[in-house]
């Protein structure tokens, strides 16, 4: 199963008991999309 799938899925689970968490994770989603790197870098980890 695709990773997408199960985020998808994993999502719908958590916004039973967080409400908004389909809109906070949103931007985040678009990030990624657009191909930005999202956090900080750990240092000597690739």
């Amino acid at each position: 199963m695709p990773n997408e799938q199960i985020f998808k899925r994993n999502l719908r689970a958590l916004s039973r008991k967080y409400r908004h968490i389909r809109s906070d994770v949103q931007p985040v989603i678009e990030q990624l999309k657009s191909g930005e790197i999202v956090g900080d870098q750990i240092p000597r980890v690739k």
